[in-house]
C-alpha cells in the first residue's frame, strides 16, 4: 500500500492536480473575501467537491492502472492507462474552469460564462 501512495504522489499528473487544487482554494478564498460573501462552509464544499469528488476517484482509477497496466479492457487498445489519461483530462478541465471562475470573480479575467461561469456544485450566494 505504501508503494502505491509513493507512486501516486510522485506522478506528475497528481502533482499538477494538487498544485491546481491549492491554487484554486487560495484564489477562491481571496475572491470570496473580496466579494464579501466568504463562508467557512465554502471550504468544506471545496473539500467535498474537489478533493473527494475529483482526486479520490482519480486515485482509484490510478490504482486500477497500476494493477491492470496495459491489459486491454473490452475494446482492443483501450487499457487502464487510456482511461486514466481521460479521467485526468476531465479533472484538469474542471479545475482550470474553477480557476478561471475565481479569476473572473477577482476581476482579473473577463471570460464568457461557458469558460468561467459559476460552479453548479457551489451553494447559492
Amino acid at each position: 500500500m505504501g508503494s502505491f501512495f509513493h507512486a501516486f504522489f510522485e506522478d506528475a499528473r497528481v502533482q499538477t492536480l494538487l498544485v491546481l487544487i491549492a491554487l484554486d482554494l487560495a484564489l477562491g478564498v481571496v475572491a470570496a473575501v473580496k466579494l464579501g460573501n466568504f463562508r467557512l462552509s465554502f471550504v468544506g464544499d471545496f473539500a467535498r467537491n474537489d478533493l473527494l469528488g475529483k482526486v479520490v476517484p482519480f486515485a482509484f482509477i490510478y490504482a486500477a492502472y497500476k494493477y491492470a497496466g496495459s491489459v486491454d479492457l473490452v475494446i482492443p487498445g483501450l487499457d487502464m492507462e487510456v482511461v486514466m489519461d481521460g479521467v485526468w483530462a476531465i479533472v484538469l478541465a474542471a479545475l482550470v474552469g474553477s480557476l478561471l471562475g475565481s479569476l473572473k470573480d477577482l476581476g482579473l479575467q473577463q471570460l464568457p460564462a461557458p469558460l468561467a461561469g459559476d460552479d453548479p456544485a457551489t451553494p447559492p450566494r
